[in-house]
């Protein structure tokens, strides 16, 4: 029953991440996605500003902050907010499936129990 459940949530998790595979191939724009969004949508860093209540100073070192992958999760959706956007956040596995993954950790889990315990 549990194998089951667990086969099934693998089957669900893998349909879900389709599309943000597809997105993972798409790489982050040099000046990061906050500023290219900025830009696209015509807004300055002062009109921003005044819809997150700070300073054109501090949109700038946002987007410097996302640059450098130090921004949190929590200023990245409250600047997509403003720019009426939405953030998007997923973790996707590198090249396999979330099943494939998962046999893998067990396998290596099973293997380091194994050498833990004399007499194997």
């Amino acid at each position: 029953m549990r194998q089951m459940k667990r086969e099934l949530a693998h089957r669900d998790i893998e349909r879900n991440l389709r599309p943000y595979r597809r997105a993972a191939k798409i790489h982050r724009p040099p000046e990061g996605w906050l500023r290219a969004i900025r830009q696209a949508l015509g807004l300055n860093a002062g009109q921003l500003a005044c819809y997150l209540k700070l300073t054109p100073k501090m949109i700038f070192q946002l987007e410097r902050s996302e640059q450098r992958n130090t921004i949190t999760l929590q200023r990245l959706d409250a600047a997509a907010r403003a720019m009426q956007c939405e953030l998007v956040y997923a973790i996707v596995p590198y090249d396999r499936s979330i099943e494939d993954r998962a046999e893998e950790v067990a396998h290596q889990n099973l293997w380091r129990k194994r050498n833990n315990v004399k007499g194997w």
